[in-house]
């Protein structure tokens, strides 16, 4: 998850198991307010709010002090210099003051979408210079850090090419996979897409790897759907906001990603699925729906994710568990009815209501998933 208020110590009523740490005041601009002089009370805060939650922070290095710049005078979105290459010694610095101050209570991420404009000017050349150098600063105070390599949404062509660059350099000898932990894609669809559009980009995402020769695990750093750059997108049904959020979830447990991280928990207007209202506090449906799919999933192993083995349209995720199997179902498009195998014992909706099976179930299945539980 993100949110970017527990920098000011609020945290979600949510059972959230790690939080990154982005739009939340804590990038290197807001640390660093001067040269050398560094201010942590708002990072401070916000680490301690995860903590507090049980979370595992992921702090997301960057956004260049402008009088760090290698460009002061460009414009960004976080202010002027701030996507431009920095001082490769004051980045030396501030990640090792960040690790010496936090070590391992927090995991590293390198930099924030290096293939958008808005966010990185540099090349890829430039930005593998800084996961070298950040990760060798960090495992010197922090031998054992969880260090994230540079995040990437994957939407457009021209992304998806600036990530196989980057990745490429492997093929250079520049050693980015034992620089980091894990990488990172941003599994955004169009602005139109569905959860499901994700498999494509990750498909795209770990065949880059795997032509170089990486072996790394991926992590979801950013979803969230009907983004589109621009105004307010259209609105969407809360139901169909809930079934986005369940669908996400599962789905990308299917894929085989060790974490997600939904943007966000107090997003502003600028997506199609929320989980808050405009308040920040109360909880949609959707929001609501996080702690049902949470539920569905604790204590189990997802094996995988497949569509249209017995019925076209049909999702269906298979969980092992505790001396049961959990099985999932949605369709995005369209109604449909499964019928449960006859040692099924019952099926849940998302709205939390049980119907116990005898001998089987006839489930009517939509674009909200439902869970079926039999022995196993």
């Amino acid at each position: 998850m993100h949110d970017g208020l527990v920098s000011q110590g609020r945290a979600p009523d949510a059972p959230i198991g790690a939080l990154r740490l982005w739009d939340s005041g804590t990038s290197w601009r807001d640390l660093e307010t001067r040269p050398g002089g560094f201010t942590w009370t708002t990072l401070d805060t916000a680490v301690a709010t995860v903590e507090r939650m049980r979370a595992r922070p992921l702090l997301v290095l960057g956004q260049t002090p402008t009088f760090h710049a290698s460009k002061p005078r460009e414009e960004a979105p976080y202010g002027a210099g701030a996507a431009s290459m920095p001082d490769l010694g004051a980045w030396r610095r501030y990640v090792t003051a960040v690790a010496q101050r936090y070590g391992d209570r927090i995991d590293y991420q390198i930099w924030n979408e290096a293939n958008v404009v808005q966010y990185w000017t540099g090349t890829p050349r430039q930005m593998a210079q800084l996961t070298l150098t950040a990760s060798k600063a960090i495992r010197k105070v922090v031998p054992k850090a969880t260090i994230v390599a540079p995040a990437f949404p994957l939407r457009l062509e021209s992304q998806q090419a600036w990530f196989a660059d980057f990745w490429s350099l492997q093929s250079t000898r520049v050693d980015l996979a034992g620089a980091v932990d894990a990488a990172s894609v941003q599994l955004y669809p169009s602005a139109e897409g569905l959860p499901e559009d994700q498999a494509t980009l990750l498909d795209i995402a770990r065949e880059v790897l795997a032509e170089n020769g990486i072996d790394l695990p991926v992590w979801n750093t950013e979803i969230n759907f009907g983004l589109q750059g621009g105004p307010e997108p259209p609105a969407i049904p809360a139901e169909l906001q809930r079934a986005f959020l369940m669908r996400t979830y599962l789905l990308d447990a299917g894929l085989g990603l060790p974490r997600v991280y939904w943007y966000s928990w107090n997003i502003g207007r600028i997506a199609n699925t929320y989980l808050t209202e405009e308040d920040l506090t109360t909880e949609t449906l959707a929001g609501k729906s996080f702690d049902v799919v949470r539920d569905w999933l604790e204590g189990t192993r997802v094996e995988g994710c497949t569509l249209g083995d017995r019925e076209p349209g049909v999702w269906e995720c298979v969980a092992r568990g505790e001396g049961e199997v959990r099985t999932f179902w949605w369709k995005p498009r369209g109604p449909a009815v499964r019928v449960t195998s006859p040692d099924a014992t019952s099926w849940s909706d998302a709205g939390g209501a049980v119907t116990r099976c005898r001998e089987s179930c006839r489930v009517p299945v939509g674009a909200t998933p439902v869970m079926v539980v039999r022995p196993g």
